[in-house]
């Protein structure tokens, strides 16, 4: 299962840098049309639908990687056991939280979809795109966290916990 979970982090991941990527290019190509006197364009409406998109994708790699920033005031003050629990509870409504967004806006992609909803720009580019990038990185978040409260229920530590971890002890 882990070996399943390592790769659809890492789809999610590339799938991300490449949207990144994308943005580079369009921010190029857009430099480089003014220089020659060549319109690009709706490249910043394509750059942000690649920034939205590519946010997304990328939060499950960096929770499970232990890039995310936590905020440990209360739990640097708990013991061990107590710490578990409160962690437990906070993935347990995290993890509804992300897969409810990641419902809704699933739901949002399939309507722009079937309605055939494009941007207003220029280009009418297809909006059910960059929010199916959305969808499916908020599912992916979604199963990082899923992944991580099972680890607790098991008594292991997750992922993330031990770069976090290695860094209060530096």
């Amino acid at each position: 299962m882990r070996r399943s979970l390592d790769y659809l982090f890492k789809l999610s991941a590339a799938l991300a840098a490449i949207f990144l990527v994308t943005i580079a290019l369009l921010i190029l190509a857009q430099s480089l049309g003014r220089v020659m006197g060549i319109a690009v364009h709706d490249a910043n409406e394509l750059a942000g639908f690649c920034l939205a998109a590519g946010t997304f994708l990328a939060l499950g790699p960096t929770l499970r990687a232990g890039t995310h920033i936590r905020v440990l005031i209360v739990l640097s003050h708990l013991k061990s056991g107590p710490r578990r629990i409160m962690e437990g509870i906070t993935l347990a409504a995290a993890s509804f939280l992300g897969g409810y967004f990641a419902y809704w806006m699933a739901v949002l992609a399939e309507e722009s979809f079937s309605y055939g909803d494009t941007s207003p720009g220029v280009l009418a580019f297809p909006l059910w795109i960059p929010q199916s990038a959305m969808a499916f990185g908020l599912i992916v978040f979604s199963v990082a966290m899923l992944e991580a409260l099972f680890d607790i229920l098991r008594g292991r530590q997750p992922g993330f916990a031990s770069l976090e971890a290695s860094e209060l002890t530096e």
